[in-house]
């Protein structure tokens, strides 16, 4: 029941997300994820082909919209990520070491983004000025492939980097939509290589897909008549508390009802 309940509210939040609503929360589905079927790895397979499937739709969307030289820099960097992270995951193996260590992982990213997302504004103030190197593509392109291979979670390294650049909001967009679209691409190699991607996943991917584009189609709604402040707010102490559950064990919805009952 957990998992019928939590695997759909994870989809609908990347399809509000996907529609621009929101700013990222669709990185709580993650969490949620390993929630409903407390398996890290799994939870990471069953989500890929699902963020696929969104990025073919965001590229017809923007196909012609993007910077090729960001691109450029970005993209082999994101590739020697990516690759890293998947020896990484054929070493460490596919016990409950790789469960643990993907958790405490997957948390301090939640938590991270949480804070990213509390000083946003004084960030990428600071960064205004910042006038990137070529080689510092390479830089953040190997993080956005390590955090994307992990926790399907490098919204924020690439906004550090494409941001102060002021490419305008419609390039910024395309060019972050193709970026991850290949990005999410690449990582379908590592992960049918290391079976987190395999027929059952796959089976549990095509159920939950219809989610995607009724998360979109709220997202939409909710554009005109939620406060989205007020959501963002919401979902990322959700998404707090679910980073120190990942990390800790500590369950604070348990703590407070045993505490009021």
């Amino acid at each position: 029941m957990t998992y019928f309940i939590l695997a759909p509210l994870a989809v609908v939040l990347v399809g509000i997300a996907k529609a621009g609503f929101g700013s990222g929360v669709g990185i709580a589905a993650v969490p949620l994820f390993i929630i409903a079927t407390n398996d890290p790895k799994a939870s990471l397979g069953i989500m890929l082909p699902l963020l696929c499937a969104c990025d073919v739709i965001a590229l017809y969307h923007y196909r012609r919209t993007f910077d090729p030289k960001n691109l450029g820099l970005l993209l082999p960097g994101a590739a020697i990520g990516i690759g890293v992270c998947g020896v990484f995951l054929g070493k460490i193996g596919n016990g409950n070491q790789t469960q643990d260590f993907l958790k405490i992982f997957i948390g301090v990213i939640s938590i991270a983004f949480v804070l990213y997302q509390a000083t946003k504004t004084w960030i990428l103030k600071r960064l205004d000025s910042y006038k990137p190197e070529n080689w510092h593509g390479w830089f953040f392109g190997f993080w956005i492939g390590v955090t994307s291979t992990l926790a399907h979670a490098a919204g924020p390294v690439a906004t550090m980097y494409l941001f102060p650049q002021h490419l305008g909001r419609r390039l910024f967009v395309g060019t972050t939509v193709v970026l991850f679209a290949f990005v999410n691409a690449l990582k379908l190699i590592p992960y049918f290589y290391h079976h987190m991607i395999n027929l059952g996943s796959m089976q549990q991917s095509l159920i939950l897909l219809p989610f995607v584009p009724l998360g979109t189609w709220l997202g939409v709604w909710m554009n005109q008549r939620i406060n989205e402040t007020v959501f963002s707010a919401v979902i990322y102490t959700i998404l707090f508390l679910l980073g120190v559950n990942m990390i800790t064990g500590f369950d604070p919805v348990m703590f407070f009802y045993r505490f009021f009952s």
